[in-house]
């Protein structure tokens, strides 16, 4: 299984994992061949990439996480409390609207914690597949599960990691008070509408600190998210202690997922490399909870094509939490792109490699790997 831009789909391949529009309803599941029909209506809902069944690797499969029902779940909701917050009816109609939606977040929070701790190997391989209609959404539930991943493998209380889900989950909500002109701009926004994000921290937090069932430090969370250790974040230019611990988690997952998704104006960041920036920027984070997230998300998912420094190319079939660079590769390719017998190399057994090249899906097509 591997993930391939819209753009360079061709018919005949086959979908590896279920493809869902903006509102959750399944468009094409996993199985299904692909048609020069399904593949134009594909790009017409500009739903970027999806994952298809890889004839080199079949019997490897990436695996998300958490449920992909949860996770639709959860966008569903997040949209559902968005609108008790927008929808124009009377302050107490909102409230209580609100109330209705956070109970249901917090139910479907128990359940991705719940699958979270079931899972044995916490470290996330699958990137994110999303449509603009649903990035505010998308973008907030990746935010909660990294931010949970990173928590949990440092043994925050159950109580902690729901106080974060939650803060995770509503981080954006302040969003709701940008002008879509703005918040859709397909250029690289101007000084002064970029002064306009800037508010919606504290836009959000205003909108949740009166809800009773929202805790304060879930609320910080939203107000704070911003914030960098070295105190040039925003809203308050707050430093180090300044920022609330549940923040200096959240905050990290935020900048991760935002690079790693599509722009209008410059394509994702794959995972090593925006794992790179992050950590030459360790002056912004906690040290401590950068290093927790480092270890458990994937720098080469699983089905990336990679060239090792013994002159090797390969796939990753495998990433082991806590050493999230170290993969295991399965060589089909010489340095020259000479086919050989495939085989397995365990870079946490064979130190002296690395991975030293990540090769694109426009590389791979190009130089017929497949």
């Amino acid at each position: 299984m591997r993930k391939v831009p819209t753009r360079m789909l061709q018919a005949g391949m086959k979908i590896a994992r279920p493809i869902y529009d903006s509102s959750g309803n399944l468009l094409l599941n996993s199985g299904i061949v692909l048609k020069r029909e399904y593949i134009a209506r594909l790009q017409s809902m500009l739903i970027p990439s999806v994952y298809i069944e890889d004839k080199l690797i079949p019997d490897i499969a990436i695996e998300d996480v958490i449920q992909e029902e949860t996770r639709q779940e959860a966008m569903n909701l997040l949209k559902a409390t968005q609108n008790a917050v927008n929808n124009g009816h009377s302050e107490k109609d909102a409230h209580e609207a609100f109330f209705v939606a956070s109970k249901e977040l917090y139910n479907v929070l128990d359940d991705i914690i719940q699958q979270l701790l079931g899972n044995p190997d916490l470290i996330v391989n699958l990137t994110d597949i999303r449509t603009a209609d649903n990035d505010t959404f998308a973008h907030s539930v990746n935010v909660a599960v990294l931010a949970l991943i990173s928590a949990l493998a440092m043994g925050f209380t159950r109580s902690d990691l729901k106080k974060l889900g939650m803060g995770a989950f509503l981080h954006d909500l302040g969003k709701i008070k940008i002008p879509p002109s703005i918040l859709n701009k397909q250029e690289p926004l101007l000084p002064e509408e970029f002064s306009i994000i800037k508010k919606h921290p504290r836009d959000g937090y205003e909108l949740v600190k009166s809800q009773y069932l929202i805790e304060p430090s879930s609320c910080a969370v939203v107000l704070q998210h911003h914030e960098r250790i070295n105190g040039k974040g925003y809203p308050r230019n707050l430093k180090g202690e300044e920022i609330h611990t549940l923040t200096k988690i959240c905050s990290i997952a935020d900048v991760y997922d935002a690079l790693t998704a599509e722009r209008p104006y410059r394509s994702a960041l794959l995972p090593h490399e925006a794992l790179e920036i992050m950590g030459n920027n360790e002056d912004e984070f906690d040290l401590t909870f950068l290093q927790s997230f480092l270890r458990h998300v994937a720098a080469y998912p699983v089905g990336t094509v990679v060239g090792l420094s013994s002159d090797e190319i390969g796939i990753v079939t495998k990433n082991f939490a806590g050493y999230s660079s170290r993969p295991r590769v399965r060589v089909f390719w010489t340095k020259d792109l000479q086919k050989v017998e495939p085989y397995e190399v365990n870079l946490m057994e064979r130190l002296n490699v690395v991975i030293d090249k990540v090769f694109r899906e426009e590389e791979v097509s190009k130089l017929s790997l497949f």
